[in-house]
C-alpha cells in the first residue's frame, strides 16, 4: 500500500525553533485504543524544531505537541492521502498560561523516571491525545489549553492509573502527583492458599431463594455485628449474582432482622417500589422499569421485589422491609415530589416553583443532556427550596413528608454538583450514594439494618486510583459495622452493552457475553481451584501473616465489568483483603434475563450504572 509523509517545524510564539518538543501523530479512529497501542508516530524535535514522519497509512489523524514552557497544541483534521506530496505542518506554540505539574513515584516513594502521561482532551475529535514524559526525578510539567482531560499514566512494570482533570481559566497551576503500584502478582497460588480456601469456605447449596437457610447458618457469626451488609457484583448482568443477592436478602431479613434494602438506583424513582412492597399498590414491573437503570430491569430483580411484597404481606413479620435507591442520576421523581409537597404545605411557593422546576420534571431528559448552566440553575432552585423548608412551621403530621422533601432536594443538589463538575462525577457520585445510604439508616431509626446492592467498585473499601468509593465513605462512618461482600466468578455469561473492539465492528446493544475460565493466578482462578460451585469466604478470618495472608493482601487480577463489555477491556486489579470483608464466589454464570421492557435499551443509558 502506498504510504504518506508528514513533516514540519515547531516554533515558539516568537517564531524561534522549539527543541525537545514531543510531537505525536494520533489515528482518529474509534477502534484505536491509546492505552494498548502507541501513536502512529512520535518523536522529539531537535535544535531546529523540526519533525518528520514517513511510511504512514493514509487516513485521518490528529497532531499534538507538548513542550515545557509552552502551551500544548492540538491540530485536528490532518488528512493523509496515499502517494500525495508530504504534508507540511508549521506549529506555533502559545506561551504557557495554565500549567499541570507533578511527580510520579512508586509506592515506596522512589521517583519513576521516564513514565509517560497520556492526556486525552474531551472533545468531538478522536485524535487529540497528548504525550508528556516524566524526567529523571519523576517530575513532569505541561501547559494545557482550558478544557477537560482524561489523564492516564503508564510505565513498564507498573499498573496503569489515571484521573480526570478540568483545566479552568481561574487556575494558573494545577498540582497532580501520581503513585504507581507494581504490576499484580500472577503466579499460581501456593498449595497452602488453596488449602486454606477449601477449609475456610462456606459452601452454598444453591444461589436461589426459597430453599431454606441451613447452609447459611455459619454466616450468622460473621455478620452478627453488621448494620450494613454490602453486596457487590463483578458484572451488572449476571443471573446468579442477582439470584444470590435475593437469597442473601431473604436470609438477612428472615433470620437476622434486616429491614432495609437499598440499591444503586435513583432515590426518587425507587419510592414507587417502596410503596409497592409496603402496600401492594402499583405495578412492580413498571416501577422496576422506572428506576432508570436498564441493568436492573431483569426477571431476577423483579422476583426479589415481589418476594419483598410477599414478606411484608405476611402478618407474622411485624417489621416491614423498605426499598430505597441511594443514587442521584435522575431528577424527575424528586422534582415531582417537591412540587407535590409544596402544593400541600405552601401553595404560594408551589406556584413560584412550578415554572423554574418544569425542565427537571421531564422524565425523558437524563443527566447526560444537562449543561453546566442548567446544573447551576438546579443548584439555585435547591437553595431556594432548602431555605423555604427551614421557614415552614413544624407540624407533627407532616414531619416525615418534610424529611423526605429535604432529602429529595438534597438529591437534586447532588446531581447539580455532578452536572456542574462532570469530570469529578465518579467522586461526587460515590460520596452522594454513601451520604444517601447513611440518611436512610438515620431516617429508619437506630434499629434499622441495611442490605446494600451495588457494583464491586462502589462497595469496595480500597483506593480506586485517587478517588474514594461509596464503600470507603461508609467504612469511615460505620467501621466494622459494615461488612462488604465482593462477588467473583470463574467463567460463563453475563449481559452488557456490546462495545466494538474490531475495525468497522457494529454496535449491538445489550447482548450476552461469554468469557472462558479465569487464569489460575488471578483471584477468580484461585477460588475456582476449590472446586465448589458456589461459596462464601470470610476474609476477616485470614491468618495474620504468611503466604495465605500475602495472597489476599497482594494485588491480583480479577474480572470486574460494568454495564459495557469489550474484548479489549482488561481485568481489574484488586487487593481482596483491603477491598472486601468477604467474598461470594460462583464458578459458572449465565446472563441475567431482561424483562420485556428491559430488552429495549433506553436512549443515553449505555453506561449508566457502571462504576
Amino acid at each position: 500500500m502506498t504510504t504518506a509523509t508528514v513533516e514540519g517545524q515547531v516554533q515558539s510564539a516568537a517564531h524561534t525553533p522549539v527543541e525537545g518538543a514531543v510531537v505525536a501523530l494520533i489515528p482518529a479512529r474509534e477502534d484505536w485504543n491509546p492505552d494498548r497501542s502507541p501513536p502512529a508516530a512520535r518523536m522529539r524535535t531537535g535544535p531546529d524544531g523540526r519533525f518528520h514522519f514517513d511510511g504512514l497509512p493514509p487516513g485521518e489523524y490528529g497532531l499534538t505537541v507538548s513542550a515545557t514552557g509552552h502551551e500544548a497544541a492540538f491540530l485536528m483534521d490532518v488528512k493523509l492521502a496515499a502517494g500525495a506530496s508530504p504534508r507540511r505542518l508549521e506549529v506555533v506554540l502559545a506561551p504557557s498560561a495554565h500549567v499541570l505539574r507533578g511527580v510520579v513515584k512508586s509506592e515506596s516513594g522512589k521517583p519513576v523516571a521516564g513514565a509517560w502521561l497520556h492526556l486525552g482532551r474531551y472533545s468531538d475529535f478522536l485524535g487529540d491525545m497528548l504525550y508528556v514524559q516524566a524526567d529523571a526525578r519523576g517530575a513532569y510539567e505541561v501547559a494545557l489549553p482550558v478544557g477537560g482531560y482524561g489523564v492516564a499514566l503508564l510505565s513498564e512494570g507498573f499498573m496503569p492509573t489515571g484521573r480526570d482533570l478540568q483545566v479552568s481559566a481561574e487556575r494558573s497551576v494545577t498540582d497532580l502527583d501520581f503513585t504507581l503500584r507494581p504490576l499484580p502478582e500472577s503466579s499460581p497460588p501456593s498449595a497452602e492458599v488453596v488449602s486454606w480456601v477449601k477449609q475456610s469456605l462456606v459452601p452454598l447449596a444453591t444461589v436461589e431463594a426459597g430453599h431454606g437457610f441451613a447452609d447459611l447458618q455459619p454466616l450468622k457469626q460473621v455478620l452478627g455485628g453488621a448494620r450494613v451488609v454490602a453486596l457487590g457484583e463483578a458484572t451488572h448482568g449476571t443471573r446468579e449474582f442477582f439470584q444470590l443477592k435475593h437469597r442473601m436478602l431473604e436470609f438477612l431479613a428472615t433470620e437476622m432482622g434486616f429491614t432495609v434494602f437499598a440499591i444503586e438506583a435513583s432515590f426518587g424513582d425507587s419510592l414507587a417500589l417502596n410503596e409497592y412492597v409496603l402496600t401492594g399498590k402499583g405495578d412492580p414491573a413498571k416501577g422496576l422499569a422506572g428506576l432508570g437503570f436498564w441493568t436492573w430491569d431483569t426477571e431476577e430483580v423483579l422476583a426479589l421485589i415481589r418476594w419483598m411484597r410477599a414478606y411484608n404481606a405476611d402478618p407474622s413479620h411485624p417489621r416491614k422491609l423498605k426499598f430505597y435507591g441511594v443514587d442521584m442520576q435522575g431528577t424527575a421523581a424528586s422534582a415531582r415530589a417537591l412540587v407535590d409537597f409544596f402544593e400541600q404545605e405552601d401553595p404560594a411557593f408551589h406556584q413560584r416553583l412550578l415554572g423554574p422546576m418544569a425542565p427537571f420534571l421531564d422524565e425523558k431528559k437524563g443527566p447526560e443532556a444537562r449543561s453546566v448552566e442548567t446544573g447551576k440553575q438546579l443548584a439555585g432552585l435547591v437553595a431556594e427550596v432548602d431555605a423555604r423548608l427551614r421557614r415552614l412551621p413544624v407540624r407533627k403530621r407532616s414531619e416525615n413528608a418534610r424529611a423526605l422533601a429535604a432529602r429529595h432536594a438534597r438529591v437534586l443538589g447532588q446531581l447539580a454538583e455532578v452536572v456542574v463538575a462532570p469530570l469529578s462525577s465518579n467522586d461526587l457520585r460515590d460520596r452522594a450514594m454513601a451520604e444517601n445510604a447513611r440518611w436512610v439508616l438515620e431516617h429508619e431509626g437506630p434499629e434499622a439494618r441495611m442490605v446494600l446492592w451495588a457494583h464491586n467498585g462502589h462497595v469496595g473499601t480500597s483506593d480506586r486510583g485517587g478517588s474514594l468509593s461509596m464503600g470507603q465513605h461508609l467504612r469511615e462512618a460505620l467501621g466494622s459495622r459494615m461488612y462488604v461482600f465482593g462477588f467473583v466468578f470463574n467463567q460463563g455469561s453475563f449481559q452488557a452493552v456490546h462495545l466494538p473492539s474490531e475495525p468497522n465492528e457494529p454496535r449491538r446493544g445489550v447482548i450476552p457475553h461469554t468469557v472462558p475460565p479465569a487464569e489460575i493466578g488471578w483471584l477468580d482462578g484461585t477460588l475456582a481451584r476449590a472446586q465448589v460451585s458456589a461459596f462464601a469466604l470470610d476474609l476477616r478470618g485470614l491468618p495474620q501473616e504468611g503466604s495465605v495472608s500475602d495472597f489476599f493482601v497482594q494485588p491480583r487480577y480479577t474480572r470486574n465489568y460494568g454495564a459495557v463489555f469489550s474484548k479489549d477491556i482488561q481485568p481489574r486489579v484488586v487487593r481482596a483483603a483491603g477491598a472486601y470483608d468477604g467474598l461470594l464466589f460462583v464458578d459458572h454464570t449465565q446472563a441475567a434475563i431482561p424483562t420485556p421492557t428491559g430488552r429495549r435499551l433506553p436512549p443515553g443509558q449505555q453506561a449508566q450504572g457502571a462504576p
